[in-house]
């Protein structure tokens, strides 16, 4: 998990704090208090092997995503999340959303993540999609390297909830991760409709 907290992001968002001090002071405080928030919420998690609510990962994703809308304002990433109420690993979200605008979105124009979790067919299904270049899944995993990110959270929402996750992707149309979890694993618990 300490993988996830990338220096290039740390460095990178410590240099734009410094160009908007001289520009932009009120948006450099901002900037920071988020920055500073996003540390926290990091360092917070790596203590916790249990699971969180998916209401304190997504929040701890909206942290990152501002401060990375505001590196790049060509990118958005929209959230659509109904249902929140379920117990997931730390850092699931978070190292995927970075990844699709790290490796997907971050060049295009108008670069587009979508974060949505809704409550389906006895499991909580969470979906991270972007607009941005795709790559071939296949090939990613048997080249091992590059994939890290993906490749620990499917392994902790299997060993942690008995969860799946599927990547759905191709050179030029994107990238689609599904993450399911069953309603009644890992702490979560069936909610009284």
């Amino acid at each position: 998990m300490m993988s996830q907290i990338q220096p290039h992001f740390l460095y990178n968002t410590l240099s734009s704090i410094q160009a908007l001090c001289l520009k932009d002071p009120e948006k450099a405080f901002d900037v920071t208090e988020k920055f500073g928030a996003y540390l926290r919420q990091n360092i917070d998690s790596l203590d916790r092997p249990e699971l969180i609510p998916f209401e304190k990962e997504l929040e701890h994703t909206r942290v990152y995503s501002e401060i990375e809308m505001i590196r790049f304002p060509s990118i958005r990433v929209e959230y659509d999340t109904p249902d929140t109420g379920f117990m997931i690993p730390a850092l699931t979200v978070q190292p995927l959303v970075e990844n699709a605008i790290r490796h997907g979105v971050r060049g295009a124009e108008n670069g587009v993540v979508r974060v949505s979790s809704k409550k389906k067919d006895g499991f909580y299904e969470i979906v991270i999609g972007d607009n941005g270049k795709g790559f071939d899944p296949e090939a990613a995993e048997k080249s091992g390297g590059t994939h890290i990110g993906i490749r620990n959270v499917r392994e902790r929402i299997s060993s942690l909830c008995c969860g799946t996750m599927t990547v759905e992707s191709a050179d030029g149309m994107g990238t689609k991760i599904v993450i399911r979890i069953p309603v009644n694993a890992g702490g979560n618990e069936p909610q009284a409709e």
